[in-house]
């Protein structure tokens, strides 16, 4: 090697320029690759952060919605029961029931309701308690208020629970109601240095003083009764003629909660803020300025922090679209921002740009060892093709000329390399083919794998359904029944609350059947499970079918009062689909409905509901059908 680089010969000229060549072609190629990789790595980042930032806003927002929609229909509720005519007086004898009169005017709920205690009607308010304040003795219009908002905070906050921290209704005159795991009685007072000043409180202030029912986010605060960092989302009823509020729905929002989800981005590195859209940029959360916003009570901001740095997120906050990420470029760090939907906050996710300098030193390595690998292959492959294919043949071709100058023989044909294009020729060409061949495969192999990947996809998504769905009538099966009867029972179990089961059996089906045939009888059992659909309205509710032409109807938080009337709501509903039946003594079909109601924490199964309601749909048909039945 070293001789034939030495050598003034054609080879070796040859070859010191193909080095010469290749070196530079290695060191253009890597100071055009570090470029090419710094952008092409930036615009990854960019549809990373942009792709991961979306989807937190859009994650985020649906609790906020959630909350919103909760107390939205609270107030409805709440404004349709305080207007009808004579319940007043009803809501005032729940408030003796409910709350007793401490001796410095204040009330608080009766002992032991917040754990559970019966009244003696039956009702049972797990987890509510309750505090007023001394100084506005109550009228009956106040206690009517206050006991609504205590009986539909429990309606409204155990239905969330699990979802949300707590669910409050507040009164102006200084008192509410609340469903959360701790006892706001055992919390506050009224006395000393912590007294409860219900007034001093954002929420209470901003939501009766507000001209509209729009919702709104109070700024981050310490509460005592919870011990933890929270806003509160409060939407206010419909303003009277005098323009005073009498009811403002709340909810608690844990910010812990809030800051461990969004503290930790998809993408390594990264690390997220998040902050009000206020001239400030008033912070509730910063990874490198928790303390400060701590001490000062959740008033620090980026302006009073002086966070130089994100001082570009106040001038680009105006122009933010709610649950659309957009991208700020800054010296230090690439930033996907953007409104979380349905609050007042900005959620910023920040990518140092120093941690794109690994991969990019890392690529431009791998360049400039790739070009060192390949100039030492080349120099191998050009000193043997230089050797074989221009020494060697030229060395061939004087000596025949030497001899064909000094002997009269023939010219030996053989001795000449005429054949060395033709094979360099016939490789080529054959590669050529070869790797044609190879990449149709390959391309049709890859088709192949996309369209049997696609047609199981799809084939695993119609099996899904299918274990879940009753083919015939398109509602629940017995197997998801099943399930969904143990997940109730437990969650009720826990939750202190009653359930309510009702298996529905149409009414001398097997002589609509006979006498109409089999497929008008799948129709009718069609038309019969969309009808009890109607009335699966709330969140627990589950219409399935049980098999051949037995429903069953399953109800959370359903009272034993309201039991009988959700069956009879079920036989009228069947009734007025107003399907004829020829041979049913009522000319239409009708159905039986045995419902029955159990509270799991106080013992018993789901299979003695399922049996008590089966009894009950038994007695229902016994006495002459087209009736429901209460299981006793």
């Amino acid at each position: 090697m070293a001789k034939l680089f030495r050598t003034t010969s054609l080879a070796g000229r040859a070859l010191r320029l193909a080095v010469v060549r290749i070196g530079f072609v290695a060191l253009l190629g890597g100071v055009v690759s570090y470029f090419v990789n710094q952008s092409a790595i930036e615009e990854s980042v960019i549809k990373q952060l942009l792709l991961s930032t979306e989807q937190t806003l859009q994650r985020e927002s649906l609790p906020f919605k959630e909350i919103k929609d909760l107390e939205r229909n609270f107030l409805r509720e709440f404004q349709d029961i305080y207007t009808r005519p004579g319940h007043k007086a009803i809501l005032v004898r729940d408030f003796d029931r409910f709350f007793y009169r401490h001796p410095d005017g204040s009330y608080t709920q009766r002992p032991d309701l917040f754990e559970g205690k019966a009244l003696a009607d039956g009702r049972q308010f797990a987890g509510m308690s309750a505090t007023y304040a001394p100084d506005i003795p109550p009228n009956d219009d106040t206690k009517a208020r206050f006991a609504l908002s205590y009986i539909l905070s429990h309606k409204y906050g155990s239905s969330a629970q699990g979802r949300l921290f707590n669910f409050y209704g507040v009164v102006p005159e200084k008192g509410f109601p609340i469903f959360q795991t701790s006892d706001v009685a055992q919390a506050f007072t009224y006395s000393g240095p912590d007294a409860l000043k219900l007034e001093t409180y954002e929420f209470y202030t901003r939501g009766f003083s507000a001209p509209d029912e729009d919702a709104f986010f109070t700024r981050m605060y310490w509460d005592v009764s919870n011990n933890a960092w929270m806003t509160t989302i409060a939407t206010p009823d419909t303003p009277d003629t005098l323009g005073k509020h009498r009811m403002l729905a709340c909810v608690d929002v844990l910010l812990a909660e809030l800051m461990g989800r969004t503290a930790r981005p998809s993408i390594q590195g990264a690390y997220s803020t998040i902050f009000l859209a206020d001239a400030q940029g008033t912070l509730i959360y910063h990874p490198q300025f928790v303390g400060d916003i701590k001490s000062s009570e959740g008033t620090a901001s980026i302006q009073s922090l002086r966070i130089a740095s994100d001082y570009p997120l106040l001038q680009a906050m105006n122009a933010l679209i709610p649950g659309k990420a957009t991208i700020l470029h800054t010296q230090e760090n690439i930033i996907a921002m953007g409104m979380i939907p349905g609050t007042p906050w900005v959620l910023s996710v920040h990518y140092p740009r120093t941690l794109m300098a690994p991969d990019i030193y890392r690529n431009l390595a791998i360049v400039i060892v790739l070009g060192l690998m390949t100039l030492l292959v080349e120099v191998f492959l050009l000193r043997s093709i230089l050797q074989k294919q221009v020494a060697i043949p030229l060395h061939r071709l004087i000596h025949a000329t030497q001899r064909f100058g000094t002997s009269k023989e023939r010219l030996d044909k053989d001795a000449l390399p005429l054949e060395s294009a033709d094979e360099i020729g016939a490789l080529a060409r054959e590669f050529a083919t070869m790797v044609e061949r190879v990449q149709d495969g390959q391309s049709q192999l890859e088709s192949k794998v996309q369209e049997r990947t696609a047609e199981l996809e799809a084939a695993n998504r119609q099996l899904a359904e299918l274990s879940v769905t009753d083919g015939l009538t398109g509602i629940a099966n017995r197997r998801h029944f099943d399930r969904a009867l143990e997940l109730e029972w437990h969650r009720a179990q826990r939750a202190g609350t009653s359930l309510a089961l009702a298996m529905v059996d149409v009414d001398w089906f097997k002589k609509y059947n006979d006498h109409y045939g089999h497929q008008a009888g799948d129709d009718c059992l069609r038309g019969v499970a969309q009808a009890l659909k109607t009335q699966a309205s709330r969140a627990g509710d589950l219409v399935a079918r049980y098999g051949g032409e037995e429903f069953v109807f399953l109800s959370a938080s359903t009272q034993v009062a309201s039991a009988l009337a959700l069956a009879e709501r079920l036989c009228a509903v069947v009734r007025a689909l107003a399907l004829s039946h020829a041979l049913s003594p009522l000319d239409y079909v009708t159905v039986s409905v045995g419902i029955a109601v159990m509270e799991p924490a106080h013992g018993g199964s789901a299979e003695q509901l399922l049996k008590k309601a089966d009894e009950a749909l038994y007695q229902a048909k016994a006495q002459g059908r087209h009736q429901a039945v209460l299981a006793r």
